[in-house]
Formats: C-alpha cells, sequence, structure tokens
C-alpha cells in the first residue's frame, strides 16, 4: 500500500475554518465593545446622578456625565435630568439621571446581522441631601 501525500489537505481545512474564525472573532470584539459602551453609560449615569444630590446645576450634572462618558461620540450621547433645576429640587427629593447611547457595530460583518443602532441606556435615582 502507497502513501498518499496530504499536503494540499491541511490548506483546505484551513480553508474552510479561518471564516468562521475570523467571524468569531469579530463578534467576540463587538460584543466586548457593546458591553464596554453599556457599562460606560451605566458608570456616566450613576455619577451624574451622584452630582445631582449634592446640589449641582444642571450645567454641572451634564458636564459630569460627559466627562464619566468622554470615551463615546458626544452627538450620540444624551442626557435627561428629572426633576429639572427649574422645578427646584430638596433635600429628600428624588432625582433620576438617565443617560442613552446610540450604539452602532463596529465591524461590518457583525453589523450586518444587527440592527443599525442599539439604544444603550441607563437610569440611576437617588435622594438629594
Amino acid at each position: 500500500m502507497k502513501k498518499r501525500k496530504r499536503s494540499g489537505q491541511s490548506l483546505v481545512e484551513t480553508a474552510l475554518i479561518l471564516p468562521l474564525l475570523l467571524l468569531l472573532l469579530t463578534g467576540i470584539i463587538d460584543f466586548g465593545l457593546l458591553f464596554n459602551t453599556y457599562l460606560v453609560v451605566s458608570n456616566a449615569s450613576r455619577e451624574g446622578a451622584r452630582h445631582a444630590v449634592t446640589g449641582d446645576t444642571d450645567i454641572q450634572i451634564r458636564a459630569a456625565v460627559s466627562r464619566a462618558a468622554s470615551s463615546l461620540d458626544a452627538a450620540r450621547l444624551s442626557i435627561t435630568i428629572s426633576p429639572d433645576e427649574s422645578e427646584g429640587r430638596s433635600t429628600g427629593d428624588a432625582v433620576t439621571v438617565t443617560v442613552t447611547y446610540e450604539y452602532s457595530m463596529v465591524t461590518p460583518i457583525i453589523g450586518a446581522f444587527f440592527p443599525e443602532t442599539f439604544e444603550i441606556g441607563s437610569s440611576t435615582t437617588m435622594r438629594c441631601e
């Protein structure tokens, strides 16, 4: 019995498996970035609520949220403070800071399987001091 040369077999196997591995890798990267964005948005809303309960103005609260979310695109970041400064906040009142961000997938391969943008949001409520 003769031994057959199999030098081309590994090349074919690599050609079949490599696209699947690259798809898996880009998916892991995209979802890791999505999770990171969620954590940044969540921490930014918490930071805004901390500033709100100490009596800061809405401008100071928005600045604190923007600083906490500085790694994100500010044009896609939305900050809502309730009740706002004009309605007045006194000791014991609840203040809610809501931060939303329009996230889009980084790699076009994974982005083809999902909506163009995701709305990532987090809301934090604390009582005024």
